[in-house]
């Protein structure tokens, strides 16, 4: 911060937290900017969302986890799950303590998700951004814990995972239930499927919204996997039933 936003910044604590985003951001895409190009992918991923800061990370107490939010865009779609690894060997020259600090970045289903900078505070002002080493770097395996999917897919027989794509399926919970939406229908409706493969349809337009299906999931996939689903005749049927 400048001298002038400083002081708006002890006046307005708002003011204070919207530059702290502001310069995170900058710091993050800097960094994430200086990878060589065959990391491209995570490069553009990175500019997707909206930064919001960086935040203690209990799961890996040495990286502090990278927060974002994405304005409703369904980021999910843009996961490549099994994508887990560390780039390390990036150097970021520290003004603050007169040379270059190692940076290590943490990369979850073809996200960033995770940064550490050696003996810093995260902060824009430590570092000259024009002063980036990124000649030794390095690629390594990093594991996290399985997710609820990772877990869900994995207990799916053989014959339902070879109609399913893995990178489709997503999380989600309505009303303190936990879904697994496998076929997207847009604007945010879907077909699903719960933990016991009961099939629902979600249509937010529609009441109920959530509804379950007299079909089961090994019959939905092989129907929409052989275009035999009427999905325009479904959301018909969904309204009329919600004008009723």
């Amino acid at each position: 911060m400048n001298i002038l936003q400083k002081i708006l910044a002890s006046i307005f604590p708002p003011y204070k937290f919207s530059i702290l985003r502001k310069e995170g951001s900058q710091l993050f895409l800097a960094i994430v900017d200086s990878l060589p190009d065959n990391f491209r992918e995570v490069k553009e991923k990175s500019k997707i969302g909206y930064f919001q800061g960086f935040s203690d990370w209990k799961l890996f107490p040495n990286y502090k986890f990278v927060s974002k939010s994405y304005g409703g865009k369904r980021i999910a779609k843009l996961n490549k799950r099994g994508e887990d690894f560390k780039i390390s060997g990036l150097q970021l020259f520290s003004i603050k303590n007169r040379r270059f600090e190692e940076v290590e970045i943490l990369v979850q289903n073809g996200f960033v998700v995770g940064l550490k900078i050696t003996n810093s505070d995260y902060r824009l002002d430590e570092f000259d951004l024009k002063n980036i080493n990124n000649q030794d770097i390095m690629k390594s395996d990093f594991g996290f814990p399985k997710s609820k999917v990772d877990e869900f897919y994995d207990n799916l027989e053989d014959e339902i995972k070879s109609k399913l794509n893995y990178n489709d399926l997503i999380e989600t919970e309505m009303n303190g239930k936990t879904y697994f939406e496998f076929y997207d229908l847009e604007d945010g409706n879907c077909f699903a499927v719960d933990k016991h493969l009961k099939v629902f349809s979600i249509i937010h337009d529609a009441r109920p919204m959530v509804k379950a299906m007299p079909t089961s999931f090994k019959e939905m996939l092989t129907q929409l996997f052989n275009n035999e689903f009427d999905i325009e005749k479904h959301f018909d049927e969904r309204y009329k039933a919600s004008n009723k």
